[in-house]
């Protein structure tokens, strides 16, 4: 039986490479937009400078130990290096551990999930930045406070699913807001910040509905009926080959993605809420 494509890490290659290209920025996260900013490709950079900026107020000063959870190409753990903390980053990409082999010591980058990530070094700040959804609440948490020195910080930035979520076809993704309060309840962590930025964070989806409706779909289209009218054998063989390596359901994403109409900022609002945590153990 075929090996289906692990779609998680493959997109998030793929949106590496996006992002430079389209929007010319090494950032792989949502922006912050503020009351009267243009939502375009070219204000991208700034939106998410905006993120970091804001991110970056969670941590406690430097110097101290960071552990950078799922630190995509290795550009937060590069400007946190740079302000005189401690970082060591996880991601289990191989394209973007090379990458942030180049901006960081190769001891410092650990090729494998946060799950499979063995130490016994402890860490004044656990950093998930868009990283924390994708690992289970039972697993993320309870290793995130093992790994915590003495007065330590978890700071998550991240989106959520709603209280009012469930299970609709909806833009976003996460953890239920609520589950996530349970398990840090009881788990004897305390909420020592929290930031709603849903509604800064939201207009990111603009630039998602341009994205895959004046570029991707019409790319999709015309390469399609272009191989169908003049390369009919390759045409099959391509339809055939993706329905071999992807899921049913990937492949219905990405249909519902090229459509692009639900992925709209108020879609995103009423799913979702997109929080800045920080915690801290009893």
């Amino acid at each position: 039986m075929a090996r289906k494509i692990d779609t998680q890490n493959e997109s998030l290659d793929v949106y590496v490479y996006m992002a430079k290209t389209f929007a010319d920025t090494p950032w792989l996260h949502y922006g912050m937009w503020e009351f009267g900013d243009r939502v375009s490709v070219p204000n991208m950079r700034k939106a998410q400078e905006r993120y970091v900026e804001f991110l970056l107020s969670f941590f406690p000063p430097a110097p101290k130990s960071v552990l950078d959870v799922g630190g995509g190409t290795g550009e937060m753990a590069s400007l946190l290096t740079s302000k005189g903390y401690e970082v060591d980053m996880i991601t289990p990409s191989g394209v973007q551990a090379e990458e942030a082999d180049t901006k960081l010591p190769m001891e410092r980058v650990h090729h494998c999930t946060f799950e499979a990530f063995e130490t016994d070094r402890k860490f004044d700040v656990v950093l998930f930045s868009e990283s924390f959804q994708y690992i289970p609440l039972d697993q993320s948490l309870p290793k995130s406070k093992s790994l915590l020195a003495p007065g330590g910080t978890i700071v998550i930035a991240d989106c959520f699913r709603g209280e009012n979520y469930n299970g609709e076809l909806a833009p976003g993704s996460g953890h239920k807001i609520t589950e996530f309060f349970e398990t840090i309840g009881a788990l004897g962590l305390n909420v020592a910040r929290d930031e709603d930025v849903t509604d800064k964070v939201a207009p990111t989806m603009e630039i998602d509905q341009q994205f895959y409706r004046g570029f991707v779909s019409p790319l999709v289209t015309q390469i399609d009926g272009l191989l169908k009218r003049t390369r009919p054998i390759v045409h099959w063989f391509a339809g055939m080959g993706y329905k071999l390596f992807t899921s049913r359901d990937s492949r219905d994403r990405m249909q519902m993605r090229l459509k692009a109409e639900y992925r709209s900022p108020d879609n995103f609002r009423k799913a979702n809420t997109y929080r800045f945590f920080a915690l801290k153990a009893d």
